[in-house]
């Protein structure tokens, strides 16, 4: 694996699964059926916007993903900072192939690749 598959991975199997199964979730799931106090809420807000309303609300579960999914990979690459972890962290492909260092680049680029196709 090359730290382009696993930014190209980590879009299509975290971030384009993840707003798919809240599309399920939301737009199949009865609020009757949430049990939930927090899923009871969600459900009767989705319920109240219009369909152009909805749209904009993937997008931002969407940008959320892109976001959270870039931060990690940014402190992976020692781009940004967790307060106490000074030495750094390194991934690795199995025993000896190194994959930090690009990987919030990779995927930032995956991003605006996936947002020009849509």
């Amino acid at each position: 694996m090359k730290p382009k598959d696993l930014a190209t991975g980590l879009m299509r199997e975290v971030v384009n699964e993840n707003v798919a199964a809240y599309r399920e979730l939301f737009t199949h799931t009865p609020l009757s059926d949430a049990t939930d106090p927090y899923w009871q809420r969600a459900l009767a807000f989705f319920a109240s916007l219009s369909e152009q309303q909805r749209a904009v609300f993937f997008e931002v579960v969407r940008q959320v993903s892109v976001d959270t999914v870039s931060n990690v990979l940014g402190v992976l690459d020692g781009v940004n900072a967790i307060e106490g972890a000074d030495a750094g962290f390194a991934v690795f492909y199995g025993r000896d192939q190194r994959l930090d260092g690009d990987l919030q680049s990779l995927f930032l680029v995956e991003d605006e690749e996936s947002t020009k196709a849509r």
